[in-house]
């Protein structure tokens, strides 16, 4: 299992992509960890709920619990 420490220092990388926005990031869960950074997150009331949407970049996870825009996805 992976020490927690090493994703708050930077040493994993990136592991997902934002649904939202394209961003990589490190989800916990798939780098072997207990838990991910989100879980300490407040749920979303399910009006902010995409269907279909899978996780979201600490960014956008913050804006959509501000109810507000979250950036634009990232073109390639």
């Amino acid at each position: 299992m992976t020490d927690p420490a090493t994703v708050l220092t930077g040493q994993l990388r990136p592991v997902e992509h934002c649904s939202q926005c394209g961003a990589g990031f490190v989800c916990g869960y798939v780098a072997g960890l207990r838990e991910c950074w989100c879980a300490s997150q407040p749920l979303l009331p399910a009006r902010r709920i995409v269907p279909g949407q899978h996780c979201l970049c600490p960014g956008c996870l913050a804006a959509r619990q501000r109810g507000g825009q979250a950036p634009e996805p990232a073109e390639g």
